[in-house]
């Protein structure tokens, strides 16, 4: 079997952070408002609270989002097992990351 190797980019700016609505944040992660605020409610996506305003999100938010959508929809993964992924995959950032320093 061949071998398969993935490249990854990370683009780094210096502009301030961005937050988004809640309808924003579910059309550009293409997910429905309904599972954006179920998937917050279980831990997998945080978002903030403003100055008492709805919760925002953040691009990274945004980001986390899409994974989420593309394990369930595309590979079939239910929640929990998307839990599980998604906290593996932040422990081997860290640890790559450290390997790195």
């Amino acid at each position: 079997m061949a071998e398969q190797h993935y490249t990854r980019i990370v683009i780094q700016t210096n502009q301030g952070t961005i937050y988004y609505s809640e309808q924003e944040t579910a059309e550009y992660s293409q997910v429905e408002v309904h599972m954006l605020r179920r998937l917050q409610a279980e831990g997998l996506v945080e978002g903030v609270t403003i100055s008492g305003e709805e919760r925002r999100y953040r691009e990274e938010d945004i980001a986390q989002l899409r994974r989420i959508r593309r394990l369930h929809s595309d590979l079939g993964v239910n929640l929990a097992g998307i839990e599980i992924i998604l906290r593996l995959s932040a422990r081997l950032e860290a640890l790559q990351r450290e390997l790195e320093r």
